[in-house]
């Protein structure tokens, strides 16, 4: 452990090495290319400098020399002047030279006393100041003795620029005479400058000592006379000096290096510079594409000694986990098993302490021998092996499980030990272009597993008991249950006829109610039962929705009325895929629930087409539901707005029968509420094709038109309490009624009176008879198919099987007066109704509860 702790630690310290190695190389080649770029900088930087210091110095000879010969010529007419010689010109030269365009000589009094050459003007101000400071003797200290050089002026003539110089004029006494003046041209400065082989954008001026600018190479007319003393260009430099400076022009705006050198002989600056572009262009162009070169050398260093490093901590990985596999495995609680598809006879070339164990042989015995041998013995089943065992290429993944004798603690199997089952996974391993290349094999212990499948399985089986005993505990409590509320009811239907006393009235519309609630509760019950213990089946058909929206709009039109709200069922012309009854169900209770919860508006029901399915939709203007209430509304007993569990407001059973049945028929529903605004149901069915025109069935007939009165009923009922009821309620709608008790009784009555019109027998007789055995039998011995009518209280889906053998009605308990008399009025339907009546009916779905107490019709499969 400690060493391969310490392994990845050496590891990193070799690689200290060559990464120092390649940070050294790195950092050598930047230096030597940083070094050698700035020593060019420097180099080209010092050579303009001794460049610009020598143009400067051959700049101010020229000034110095032009300045020198002006200087004479003013010496040679101050002596003239003194001696009192009339001047007889002899700076014709200077004139025919063209280095001074004009003479002016100013008496004392300041009057022009003689001019040569061309007239010039300069500015009257300008002149007389200087011919006071020459008065005044200012002049005599300066420079050459009183060698005055004075502002540029133009010319208003020529638009030439000229340069005014001058001297005092002094008698023999010393006294002053009067000034002399020579105008200069500043173009033979200029022109000067252009002969000389300068760089491009380069720059040659003279200036005063003081300042402004005398002459330059170009832009002359912009920049003559201009003082650029401080500005931060011009530099305080003595005599005979050079100074440099790196700055930008502003009179181009080119940045240059400059030499400024002052003139000893005569109150002179030189300037030359050279532009910084023209001297480091091109340095510039190889330095960037040096350190270019220096940048994708760098990189591809790195990329290369990145990858190495990657390569080498993949490697450094690969192997920790290739150890960690290892370790894994030896330490592995499943045995693996790996084999060499590529030789002969796929042998076995790895297993683990854990296979060794778990298939009871000895470490390291598997090693070398074939994998069919080692595998194939140990399950007996050389088929499923075969393909893994011999290398094949089209070979897959199998699996097995078997049971292995378990061992003593002493290593060897004996019929006390407990046996081992094993789960065997064996997968191929391939290569390149899909060949096989080895085999692995994994052996697990599934005891315990087994174990608890086999427990889950003896759970499921007793779960299956428990329901199919809580299924006959339904069935026999639907019975014992419903019988006395049975009675309560036809009872209650009998007295209410005689009653006339209004409070007794009263009294018997409360028992009606209770009784209503109380069957409500007993069908919702059992309706859930049924549905979570699987029942009811759902019987798919293709028909039209507008058979269930007629029927919703007959059983809730007349509750809607009596509350004052508008039921609008829009029309629907299409066919859905469903089972007609349980959608029905559905839709009825989505209708209840919305009639119950609203007390003013409207309810409507629609249709909208989604695609390949019908949504069925059931909007209402009444309390709405919470957000966080919309899913508990489908559980049972949950009702949003009764806290006082009013029962005119249901029990809280139909959603969740909505619920149940939707996710049975895999209808989704849907809801979107807010609380004062009413609520939106929606119910999503699968569109279908409208099937084929058929023969259709007779339809429903007014009861109080196909009633005869007069008609033999015969009543089979074990129970006297019922018995009495049911014969009392039929006695009032005019009918004859022969009651029998049990089996023999019936037989009896058919003895002993005419042959009964109807048949009404309860399931459960006494004497292990039922009601079917007694309709039988009564018409074998009739010999004519007597109508039947079955009366039960047992939900068990083998009476609705029943009922369609015998071809008669079945109701359940406790049943309604209305729906007992609609049953016998059908049963005594004529003949072209025959058929209709012997058939077994199966119940609409339930109408909504109303105050008059009628309760949901029962569930039916």
């Amino acid at each position: 452990m400690r060493r391969w702790i310490a392994f990845p630690r050496g590891l990193e310290a070799r690689l200290v090495l060559p990464a120092v190695a390649v940070a050294v190389a790195i950092a050598a080649l930047w230096w030597t290319l940083l070094t050698r770029i700035d020593r060019e900088e420097r180099f080209l930087d010092q050579t303009t400098r001794q460049h610009t210091a020598a143009m400067a110095q051959l700049v101010e000879e020229q000034a110095i020399a032009t300045f020198r010969r002006l200087d004479d010529l003013l010496i040679d007419v101050a002596s003239h002047v003194e001696k009192d010689i009339p001047l007889l010109i002899p700076t014709r030269r200077s004139f025919e030279e063209g280095l001074a365009a004009s003479i002016r000589i100013y008496d004392a009094n300041s009057w022009l006393s003689m001019g040569l050459g061309r007239t010039t003007t300069r500015d009257p101000v300008l002149e007389w100041e200087e011919f006071a400071r020459h008065k005044s003797g200012a002049h005599r200290k300066g420079n050459q003795k009183g060698f005055v050089i004075g502002l540029p002026f133009v010319s208003p003539g020529a638009s030439d620029v000229f340069i005014p110089v001058s001297r005092r004029l002094e008698g023999a006494d010393g006294m002053f005479r009067g000034v002399a003046v020579i105008d200069v041209p500043a173009e033979i400065f200029s022109r000067f400058y252009g002969r000389l082989d300068l760089p491009r954008d380069s720059s040659v001026a003279i200036a005063r000592a003081d300042g402004p600018l005398l002459a330059r190479q170009a832009l002359q007319d912009q920049v003559f006379g201009r003082s650029f003393r401080g500005s931060g260009l011009w530099p305080e430099a003595g005599s005979g000096t050079v100074r440099h400076h790196r700055v930008v022009s502003p009179v181009d705006g080119v940045e240059r290096i400059y030499a400024f050198r002052a003139s000893a002989d005569y109150p002179l600056m030189t300037v030359v510079g050279e532009s910084v572009e023209t001297v480091f262009g091109a340095w510039r162009q190889n330095r960037f594409y040096s350190i270019i070169w220096a940048a994708a050398t760098t990189a591809v260093i790195l990329l290369f000694t990145t990858a190495f490093l990657v390569e080498l901590q993949r490697r450094r990985h690969g192997d920790r986990a290739l150890r960690i596999r290892n370790r894994a495995m030896e330490w592995s609680g499943d045995g693996i098993l790996i084999a060499d598809a590529t030789r002969p006879g796929v042998p076995v070339v790895y297993t683990n302490p854990a296979f060794s164990r778990l298939m009871g042989i000895g470490p390291g015995a598997a090693d070398g021998r074939a994998a069919r041998e080692v595998l194939a013995g140990l399950i007996g089943d050389e088929a499923g092996l075969g393909p893994l065992c011999d290398g094949a290429g089209d070979a897959g993944d199998m699996s097995a499980e078997f049971r292995r004798p378990g061992f003593s603690s002493g290593g060897a199997a004996g019929p006390g030990a407990p046996e081992v089952w094993l789960e065997l996974r064996a997968s191929p391993v391939r290569g390149a272009g899909g060949r096989l290349v080895s085999v692995i094999a994994t052996v697990r212990d599934i005891t315990e597993h087994k174990t608890a499948q086999a427990a889950l399985a003896e759970a499921r089986r007793e779960a299956d008991r428990a329901n199919i005993g809580k299924s006959k505990f339904l069935a026999a409590a639907s019975h014992d249950l419903r019988q006395p509320v049975q009675s309560l009811m036809l009872l209650m239907e009998a007295l209410s006829a005689r009653a006339t006393d209004p409070a007794m009235r009263k009294i018997l519309t409360t028992m009606d109610r209770a009784l209503g609630a109380l069957k409500l509760l007993l069908d919702g019950l059992l309706d859930v039962s049924r549905l979570e213990a699987g029942a009811v089946e759902p019987k798919r058909a293709v028909f039209p929705v507008t058979e269930l929206l007629d029927r919703i709009a007959a059983n809730s039109r007349p509750v809607a009325v009596r509350k004052g709200l508008l039921l609008h069922i829009m029309p629907c012309g299409a066919h859905v895929d469903s089972d007609p009854m349980l959608l029905g169900r559905i839709l009825q209770n989505l209708v209840e629930n919305a009639l119950r919860y609203t007390n003013r508006g409207r309810i409507l029901v629609g249709c909208r087409r989604r695609g390949a399915a019908l949504r069925i939709e059931v909007w209402d203007t009444g309390i709405g539901i919470p957000t966080d209430r919309q899913e508990d509304i489908f559980q049972e007993f949950v009702q949003v707005g009764n806290a006082s569990r009013d029962r005119d407001q249901g029990l809280g059973l139909g959603l969740a029968v909505v619920r149940r049945l939707a996710g049975m028929l895999d209808h989704p529903v849907s809801l979107r509420s807010e609380p004062g605004r009413g609520s939106v149901f929606r119910v999503e069915v699968p569109l279908a094709d409208a099937p084929a025109l058929a023969e259709t069935q007779p339809g429903g007939f007014p009861v109080t038109a196909r009633m005869r009165a007069g008609a033999r009923v015969l009543v089979v009922e074990d129970d006297p309490i019922v018995r009495e009821g049911l014969c009392a309620m039929i006695r009032q709608w005019g009918h004859e009624v022969f009651p029998a008790g049990s089996f023999g009784e019936a037989v009896e009555a058919l003895r002993r009176h005419p042959d009964p019109d109807v048949i009404v027998a309860d399931y459960r007789l006494g004497e292990g008879h039922t009601g079917t055995e007694t309709i039988r039998e009564v018409r074998r011995r009739s010999k004519r198919p007597i109508p039947g009518i079955l009366v039960t209280g047992d939900t068990a889906p083998e009476r609705l099987a029943e009922a369609e053998a015998g071809k008669f009605s079945i109701l359940h308990k406790p049943v309604l007066a209305d729906d007992l008399r609609r049953a016998i009025a059908q049963a005594l339907a004529p003949a072209a109704l025959a058929s209709t009546a012997l058939a077994p009916t199966t119940l609409a779905p339930p109408a909504p509860s109303a105050p008059s107490g009628a309760a949901p019709r029962e569930l039916v499969d």
